[in-house]
């Protein structure tokens, strides 16, 4: 079986389960962590609910893909949600880390992969273009002297509230606003680079699977209320030659690389370790499941 751990909202693994009828799933939704029994011991693992159980011997994979922790309000006090949540992930990650078979991907590769200071200084050492940048918590001269900056997050992007979730994306810096806050928090600056069309392409293994994406959102392509169109794509060989080496580097068989260009010129802007691609596949129809289960099935 292939095990994935998710959450009950994710629903590109709806769409694998329902898609690949022949393979076999056991789903651990994390966001309904006590409804399994979970039990870890020197032979392996075991985890059982009302429609199953899977084993050690008998999962020859792991699809870490978007675990959600279980809300736990009114169950006990809140003082005690963020120990229970940080000793259930615990176990979760350290399952993911220690099963010797297939594992797409590791959260300690992922965590590592996602940085985007490494990212930058990994793109410079293979050779990609990126737009001059700036990650700090101070506004300095660099800042002044360029005409356009846009600001992003170093991390996650997202502000979650007691009833919703905030999500903060890309979006022109205001030189005239009060940044006096900067300094608890670091930002990510870079130089506006204006964009002919935006590339996002999946890597699931050697294979590439290239989208151009043309945006009525010049800042932004996932803004709410954005016009895009989609185009399938091919990379020139130089940009996928250094994409297979950034993985490589990174110790990764599945990535999402983002570019912007401009003039039939590369701009590499981040590479996602665990990024969203079902529906890129829904609207191109490149076949970018076949790849994620043939990496699951050891297929590379």
């Amino acid at each position: 079986m292939i095990l994935m751990i998710t959450s009950t909202y994710d629903l590109t693994c709806d769409y694998l389960i329902k898609k690949y009828i022949h393979s076999e799933f056991y789903r651990l939704n994390l966001d309904k962590f006590s409804s399994y029994q979970i039990q870890i011991d020197n032979n392996g693992f075991t985890i059982e609910n009302i429609f199953g159980k899977i084993t050690t011997k008998t999962c020859k994979a792991i699809y870490f893909r978007k675990p959600i922790l279980e809300k736990l309000d009114g169950i006990f006090e809140d003082c005690y949600h963020n120990f229970s949540h940080k000793e259930t992930y615990s176990l979760i990650e350290g399952l993911a880390e220690s099963f010797e078979g297939i594992c797409l991907s590791r959260p300690s590769v992922m965590r590592r992969a996602n940085n985007k200071i490494l990212q930058l200084f990994l793109a410079k050492k293979i050779g990609f273009i990126t737009p001059k940048s700036n990650i700090c918590n101070s506004i300095t001269a660099w800042h002044k002297t360029r005409n356009t900056i846009i600001i992003k997050p170093l991390a996650s992007g997202i502000i979650e509230h007691s009833q919703h979730k905030e999500f903060i994306q890309t979006n022109i810096y205001d030189k005239n606003i009060d940044n006096k806050l900067l300094k608890h928090t670091p930002s990510y600056f870079q130089e506006y680079v204006e964009k002919n069309y935006e590339v996002r392409a999946t890597f699931t293994g050697t294979k590439a699977f290239s989208v151009k994406i043309i945006s009525e959102n010049k800042i932004d392509w996932r803004k709410n209320n954005n016009k895009l169109t989609y185009e399938e794509h091919t990379l020139p060989s130089e940009i996928y030659e250094k994409c297979i080496q950034f993985m490589k580097e990174l110790q990764i068989n599945f990535g999402c690389f983002d570019f912007i260009i401009k003039d039939d010129v590369y701009y590499f802007l981040e590479m996602n370790a665990n990024g969203q691609w079902a529906w890129l596949e829904f609207e191109t129809g490149l076949c970018i499941s076949c790849g994620i289960m043939e990496l699951l099935n050891g297929h590379s």
